[in-house]
């Protein structure tokens, strides 16, 4: 459902007059996240932010590419990543993400519809000395992505682990 500026301005007041996101929320009857969403948007954007956008925004494929290299390296969640960029819909990254996995940069290139046979992937299990700069170079940057991700992701599983274990010894 699209929500007029109005009512998102009428809900961002009733929150900076000291409400909490869940109160707000209640007292509106929408869902918490769309609420924190509204205000995140406007405390990192403005109005401008919150403003229903009147046409399919059209995304450079830099842009995309920018979007899911920060997400990597940050080990920020799909949703984090939207609100950071100002991005619509969590599950635009996802695509992005996955078309980036399987075609690399070519993958993020906009495509014109049409009902021609499907082009093969561009990742190749071709031997290294028979790959192109362009690809190896790809395939490069994006295992330096991966390797960010990962070791975010286990520095994430250790702090969590400490903290178990903290909380684990503090019960006896």
């Amino acid at each position: 459902m699209r929500y007029n500026i109005d009512f998102k301005l009428k809900i961002i007041a009733y929150y900076r007059r000291g409400h909490t996101g869940v109160a707000t929320a209640k007292k509106f009857k929408l869902d918490k996240k769309i609420v924190s969403k509204w205000i995140y948007q406007y405390q990192n954007g403005g109005i401008d932010a919150i403003k229903p956008k009147a046409n399919k925004t059209k995304y450079s494929s830099e842009f995309k590419h920018q979007v899911i290299m920060v997400m990597l390296e940050q080990g920020l969640s799909q949703s984090e990543t939207a609100l950071k960029f100002n991005i619509s819909s969590p599950a635009l990254i996802s695509h992005w993400h996955k078309a980036y996995r399987l075609y690399g940069m070519s993958g993020l290139t906009p495509k014109h519809k049409s009902r021609g046979a499907m082009s093969k992937p561009m990742i190749t299990n071709k031997p290294d000395n028979e790959k192109s700069l362009a690809e190896l170079k790809r395939e490069n940057e994006y295992l330096r992505a991966e390797v960010a991700y990962l070791k975010k992701l286990d520095a994430l599983l250790k702090a969590e682990e400490q903290a178990d274990r903290k909380q684990g010894s503090s019960k006896r």
